[in-house]
């Protein structure tokens, strides 16, 4: 069986996270997990458009909600890569969902995309034994093109924290922050395995 992808990106790193989190992303060759979970949405009311192209295009959630329940798939193919599946379940019933795919960057690094060869380059790091993720570029590809997009012309820098709570559940926070705009998109919410 080949390294699960976090754990080649992190190295040595990987044994300071907790077991519950290591759980969480310990899946290769195949293999499949799912997270189940309560999240809050949240924007500024003003940047709902630039949102709604950015959810046309693959990425993040659109809808606000204080209590969606969440269902995150992950799949992990014989290349090493992760492939995210996020569904969310408004209090009115509405559903949302996104997906995308993590990929091996470098060390201490994972190169996420969604749709139409847009992505995110995340720099991950283990503090105090919670994962880290910190955003260090938007790009979009296509073939052999790759062209870097400043995080300005869109919603700004994304940092994500994954904190055991319990042995059973982990708080995941993400927050993005536009240098002019300030916060301008986050979601967080506890999780646990569920299977």
């Amino acid at each position: 069986m080949s390294m699960p992808l976090m754990q080649k990106v992190l190295g040595d790193d990987w044994q300071q996270l907790p077991e519950l989190i290591q759980r969480h992303y310990r899946i290769s060759d195949g293999q499949q997990s799912r997270l189940v979970g309560t999240m809050e949405i949240g924007y500024p009311g003003y940047l709902f458009p630039l949102i709604w192209v950015i959810h046309l295009f693959g990425g993040l959630l659109l809808w606000r909600g204080q209590a969606a329940r969440a269902e995150v798939d992950k799949a992990a193919d014989a290349n090493g890569e992760l492939y995210w599946y996020r569904t969310m379940t408004y209090e009115d019933g509405k559903t949302d969902c996104f997906s995308s795919r993590m990929r091996y960057g470098a060390d201490h690094e994972l190169v996420e995309s969604i749709g139409f060869g847009f992505g995110l380059r995340l720099s991950v790091s283990v503090v105090n034994g919670d994962l880290l993720y910190r955003g260090i570029g938007h790009f979009w590809q296509w073939g052999r093109i790759c062209l870097n997009i400043p995080d300005c012309l869109l919603l700004g820098a994304a940092n994500i924290s994954e904190h055991a709570v319990s042995e059973d559940e982990f708080y995941l926070n993400f927050s993005i922050r536009h240098p002019w705009w300030g916060r301008s998109y986050y979601y967080r919410g506890r999780f646990r395995n569920s299977r």
